[in-house]
């Protein structure tokens, strides 16, 4: 269940371009706040990102985005009850 939620957040950050996700404004945004530098080291701006710098940062760096695609997925559950509230013992003693 969890891949499920991940490869949602991945379809959401990715939209409008889910099958490019290279194209994406948000992912190139995120990448060039990232980092993400070229073969010389010089860091790149997100209009010079392209599917190949794409894939090999996912290629470097995939268990930091494993990390932040399940930290995304864990923020679509629904919170959990703790405790419950004064409404519904107010409900149960009717």
């Amino acid at each position: 269940m969890m891949w499920f939620r991940m490869l949602l957040a991945v379809w959401r950050l990715s939209w409008p371009y889910p099958l490019t996700p290279w194209r994406s404004p948000l992912l190139r945004w995120r990448l060039e706040t990232y980092g993400v530098t070229d073969e010389a080291g010089c860091l790149l701006h997100a209009e010079e990102l392209g599917a190949r710098m794409m894939w090999r940062f996912l290629w470097r760096h995939g268990a930091v985005v494993s990390q932040f695609l399940r930290w995304a997925a864990a923020l679509d559950r629904p919170p959990r009850r703790l405790w419950r509230g004064s409404a519904d013992l107010e409900a149960e003693a009717c």
